[in-house]
């Protein structure tokens, strides 16, 4: 469950969660903090990939006047699709445009996982101005997806060696996805222009083998685990990215009856955009 952080602040200074697209026209006057993500890439299901999708781009707005009459579009990224023995789908980005911005500003959305083993690389930031600052988010990588980076770009997912065994006649590894420079107990925000995501990455799941890692989704933020393995009429799942987060690989690389080899990537984390109301 999120912290929180700032409770008492929140109730004098709106902290507003954005999880759609939409017109906003801001509810009272004052400075805000805008915190935006893009959405993460889907990872490829496929018995010869290792390609994980890459995560959303990240930036902040530190401070900005607004008022009633102000108006903003707010674009939120939606998470790519994981791949069922094919790619997964790349993560749409989120961006922020309105009163008294500089143009649009972008936290690019990460890309998928390619059956051809092209790993997922992280979303980029684009746009200038009101002093804004922007980071890349972690790529796909190792059977896992990436992080965002809220603090510096973003931690790929990598091959950790979670498990490694012998299992039903097949070989199995599972890989961690990366996680969010911001962990925490999941998203939360201070009311002090200070966001956190959270502190689990996911691991890789395969089905025959309850023993075996379980938890496949990351936290907010963090990236989907992923799983490799070698074995007859066996499934391998990838995890989900948590927001923003890019999506893990199944893969199942068993060759001597190809209509076993299945695999389902992971999805990618849906964009968000926060707004924080400053006391200052």
């Amino acid at each position: 469950m999120p912290y929180a952080f700032g409770a008492a602040a929140g109730a004098a200074f709106p902290q507003l969660t954005i999880t759609q697209s939409q017109t906003w026209v801001p509810p009272q006057d004052g400075n805000v903090c805008i915190h935006c993500v893009g959405a993460g890439g889907g990872g490829a299901g496929w018995y010869a990939s290792q390609a994980a999708g890459g995560a959303g781009a990240y930036f902040k707005i530190p401070s900005l006047a607004v008022t009633t009459a102000g108006s903003f579009t707010l674009v939120v990224g939606v998470g790519g699709a994981g791949g069922f023995i094919n790619n997964g789908s790349s993560g749409g980005s989120s961006t922020v445009a309105g009163t008294g911005l500089t143009g649009t500003k972008t936290a690019g959305g990460g890309a998928l996982g390619d059956v051809d083993g092209t790993y997922g690389v992280g979303g980029q930031f684009s746009g200038s101005g009101e002093s804004a600052v922007g980071y890349t988010g972690g790529a796909g990588a190792n059977y896992s997806g990436g992080a965002v980076g809220v603090h510096a770009t973003g931690q790929a997912g990598g091959w950790n060696n979670i498990y490694s065994g012998q299992e039903f006649r097949s070989s199995m590894r599972s890989s961690q996805g990366g996680v969010s420079d911001a962990a925490a107990g999941g998203l939360a925000m201070s009311g002090f222009g200070i966001i956190c995501g959270g502190s689990h990455s996911g691991d890789g799941v395969y089905v025959q083998d309850a023993g075996l890692p379980n938890n496949p989704n990351g936290d907010d933020l963090c990236g989907g685990g992923g799983v490799a393995a070698s074995g007859i009429n066996q499934y391998t799942i990838g995890g989900a990215g948590g927001i923003g987060g890019g999506g893990g690989t199944g893969n199942n690389s068993y060759n001597a009856y190809s209509s076993y080899r299945v695999g389902a990537g992971g999805r990618g984390g849906d964009g968000i955009i926060l707004i924080q109301y400053l006391p200052w």
